[in-house]
């Protein structure tokens, strides 16, 4: 037996390269000579000395002949690894709630002010007094600037010489027609000068006023035109006041929503500048008529300043049309990407178990489950990327709700694998193909995200990986 195996070690390295032993016998790839040695190495097969030798007759193809230690987690070196020698995937869960959530119809807007006009200059002259500035809050009837006046008072008192002596005039006319010595001509010429005199001063007296340039309405100073000494001319823009109290967002709404719409209608707004803050609106107008060259409908939201907003702020535009009490409630971070349907793992005994759900509301990061879970059980938010039914976990926690707000830890890649350890945690962009990334992409469309978050959260995953792969190799 020991020639035997002599014999087989001295084979030639070509010849060995053809030889594949498996559960179907032994074979050659190629060759005649293989058809030559594959019997004799059959019968070394048989001829080991051990307790693999008397197994019945099995050869390495068996399962029987094992390594300890030369697989992961104790596994197996040839043939099928035991069941349950896998490391458990270490995840996070949260518990299916019940809660109220709404569906929204989810656009976009732009900040506007409700009162929000140009000041300009009814006079002309330099400006001599230059009283407000850009930002500064001004009370209605406060005097912002004021022009040159002394060019218009020396024309006013012009105009007060003129009306005294056309009063005189008048006067003088009146008496002489109740003596019928003046002719009705030229006692209705007096009376016409002396009215047109009067005109005259009163022009003057308001062009004088308008050398004031007076804030129309509480407000705040968005912007100045001018400078001090600077000539102007009537209709001159000066300043741009703007009421921030309240702020109005226009959107357009398509008709198939006009149905949904109401007034007094909830809606919310995000804004980039505070990301962890939702500010309440309400609809305040509705345009009655449907733009045809859209298709859409103007609805105009109310919402309040609350003293951090600015007109020209772009939003994201959240309008309440229905609100569910009491629904079976999510994370969206518990579906699996990997799935073309909706499906999520459920935490059963230490393995995970993939069930198949119906969505409805979107709200936010969470979503409505209309069957496939049950209240109280606890759904995987954080590793499901590497998960199969019935595959072994290990709980980590429960997660937040959303993926991405939880960094990975040391013992993890960047995409939320474990290190040494099956699956993942995060989908990988790096490792999946271009079919699978549009269909994620899709997926997460389905599921209320818009382009501009998929993009960020692609990248993200992305940025992730690549900070991880120096500590990595």
């Amino acid at each position: 037996m020991s020639g035997a195996r002599q014999g087989y070690r001295t084979l030639p390295p070509g010849a060995a390269a053809g030889l594949r032993v498996g559960r179907g016998g032994c074979g050659w790839r190629r060759g005649a000579l293989g058809r030559l040695v594959c019997v004799p190495l059959l019968l070394l097969a048989g001829c080991g000395e051990g307790p693999e030798a008397q197994g019945g007759g099995q050869g390495v193809s068996g399962g029987q002949r094992t390594r300890q230690g030369s697989g992961p987690g104790g596994g197996t070196a040839f043939g099928d690894g035991a069941p349950g020698a896998a490391a458990a995937v270490p995840v996070e869960e949260v518990p299916v709630e019940r809660r109220d959530i709404s569906s929204y119809i989810e656009t976009n807007g732009t900040l506007e002010a409700e009162n929000e006009v140009d000041i300009v200059a009814r006079a002309s002259g330099p400006i001599v007094d230059l009283r407000a500035e850009e930002g500064m809050a001004v009370r209605q009837g406060e005097v912002l600037a004021r022009l040159d006046e002394e060019e218009i008072r020396a024309q006013l008192e012009i105009s007060r010489v003129n009306l005294k002596e056309a009063r005189l005039t008048y006067e003088r006319a009146q008496s002489l027609r109740d003596s019928q010595l003046i002719s009705p001509e030229d006692y209705e010429q007096a009376e016409t000068r002396y009215e047109t005199a009067q005109a005259q001063l009163e022009g003057d007296q308001i062009l004088l006023g308008y050398t004031q340039v007076r804030a129309p309405f509480n407000g705040l100073i968005v912007a100045r035109y001018v400078d001090f000494a600077e000539q102007v001319s009537p209709n001159t823009r000066l300043f741009r006041i703007s009421d921030f109290d309240p702020l109005l967002c226009p959107i357009q709404v398509p008709e198939r929503d006009l149905r949904k719409l109401r007034l007094g209608q909830r809606a919310y707004l995000t804004f980039e500048a505070f990301p962890a803050k939702r500010f309440e609106a309400r609809v305040l107008r509705i345009r009655p008529v449907v733009d045809a060259a859209t298709g859409t409908v103007k609805v105009t939201l109310e919402v309040e300043a609350q003293g951090g907003l600015r007109p020209g702020m772009f939003a994201r535009v959240f309008l309440e049309t229905e609100t569910r009490s009491g629904s079976l409630v999510i994370p969206k971070a518990a579906l699996s990407l990997e799935s073309l349907g909706d499906t999520v793992y459920v935490v059963d005994g230490g393995v995970a178990r993939r069930r198949e759900v119906e969505l409805g509301f979107r709200e936010g990061d969470r979503v409505e489950v209309l069957s496939g879970v049950a209240e109280g059980e606890r759904v995987v938010t954080v590793g499901q990327g590497g998960l199969s039914d019935g595959t072994p976990i290990r709980v980590l926690g429960s997660g937040p709700a959303d993926p991405d707000a939880r960094m990975p830890t040391a013992k993890e890649d960047a995409d939320g694998a474990p290190r040494g350890g099956p699956g993942g945690g995060r989908f990988d962009p790096s490792r999946m193909s271009p079919e699978r990334i549009e269909r994620a992409r899709e997926l997460l469309r389905a599921r209320g995200l818009s382009e501009e978050e998929i993009e960020e959260r692609l990248r993200r995953a992305r940025e992730r990986r690549e900070g991880a792969e120096p500590e990595r190799r």
